[in-house]
């Protein structure tokens, strides 16, 4: 879609990755991504906190940082309609981020993923054309819900686990 990616995995993940669209790979066993990248636009993060911490040092004033696994934000809290305790919560589990995003100048916001048709819709349009390549590494029957979530747990799936229902 126009973007230049850098992500970082394993050497043992570079052609995945490689495949599915990432321009600039960084091995995250034997390299920092924060003493490489600079000057970004955005940052996607699914990694914990002191990843996210490093990861929106590489960003250029103004740039986005976006995260699924927190710390959870008072926007947030106020999409989900969460009362004034809830929200105050939120307030202090992202103050550490939000006082060094603004800092740096750029914007942090913690995303909470659901589901909405219109946006996979447009996902599926994106995956019909070879613009999105979805990466499956194992699928299991129904009767072995229990060893995909193991798989899941272990984390090291390349690629999306699957529990066919029919």
């Amino acid at each position: 879609m126009g973007a230049y990616v850098a992500t970082t995995t394993s050497a043992a993940n570079n052609d995945l990755v490689k495949n599915i669209g990432a321009d600039l790979i960084i091995d995250y066993k034997s390299q920092d991504f924060e003493t490489i990248l600079k000057d970004y636009d955005l940052v996607l993060n699914s990694q914990d906190t002191k990843t996210l911490e490093k990861a929106i040092k590489i960003l250029k004033p103004n740039g986005k940082a976006i995260s699924i696994s927190g710390p959870p934000d008072v926007d947030y809290a106020n999409q989900a309609g969460l009362n004034w305790l809830l929200k105050n919560v939120m307030r202090l589990l992202s103050f550490k981020i939000k006082r060094l995003a603004k800092k740096l100048q750029i914007y942090y916001s913690f995303l909470f993923m659901q589901p909405n048709g219109k946006q996979l819709a447009e996902i599926t349009t994106l995956i019909e054309a070879g613009i999105i390549r979805s990466v499956i590494d194992k699928v299991f029957p129904f009767a072995e819900t229990n060893e995909a979530m193991s798989c899941v747990e272990a984390g090291r799936a390349k690629g999306k686990v699957v529990v066919k229902i029919k």
